[in-house]
């Protein structure tokens, strides 16, 4: 990419895309006299041939392509997932006649942060009342399920009460210690539901 002083590349500790977005902050930086926004600089990011340099747009391509757990190509695809789980978390649903308002219901009511299911009726897993459902189509490892609290979970039961948070791809089991202060932890949809007026659902 830039080589040095000896006509050689030097070696980083960075993932491609953040070396990617470093260089490019510093050519606009230099080129432009200012600070881009993060807006300017997230646009050229994903769409490269916004880029003046055409040596520098091929650069930043291939290190987006190359990149495996960072940058606009792997963003898209953790949406992708993560939309398809909640497709499937609805048909579950579904399944279950259970009726319930989604995110995008919620938001167009004028919600600003609201979790990806709201359940009309209450139900009870493993004896825990359940309000509402959030899916991540992640593994819940201690740090994202920290943020998550911090960040999501815990707002969510300020406004709507209990809930349930399934990980699709399995968690730190001593991570759902929450059970009794409202929040379940689950890796899959739950198969003992209680509703009202319904006995236990059986596997």
């Amino acid at each position: 990419m830039y080589e040095d002083a000896e006509g050689t590349i030097p070696q980083v500790d960075l993932s491609p895309s953040l070396l990617a977005r470093l260089l490019l902050e510093r050519f606009l930086e230099e080129h432009q006299g200012s600070i881009s926004s993060k807006q300017v600089l997230n646009s050229m990011l994903r769409e490269p041939s916004l880029i003046p340099d055409v040596q520098l747009a091929r650069h930043v391509e291939q290190c987006t392509i190359n990149d495996c757990c960072y940058g606009p190509l792997v963003d898209c695809i953790k949406h992708a997932i993560g939309h398809e789980h909640e497709e499937i978390l609805r048909e579950k649903l579904r399944e279950r006649n259970l009726s319930f308002v989604d995110e995008n219901q919620l938001r167009a009511k004028g919600y600003d942060k609201t979790p990806d299911i709201i359940l009309e009726v209450p139900i009870a897993v493993e004896g825990h009342i359940v309000h509402w459902i959030e899916s991540k189509a992640s593994f819940g490892d201690e740090h994202s399920h920290r943020t998550y609290l911090n960040e999501q979970f815990w707002s969510y039961w300020n406004r709507f009460g209990p809930g349930l948070v399934i990980y699709w791809y399995g968690f730190i089991a001593e991570l759902d210690c929450q059970r009794d202060r409202g929040i379940l932890l689950k890796d899959c949809f739950p198969s003992d539901i209680v509703t009202l007026g319904h006995s236990p659902d059986q596997c």
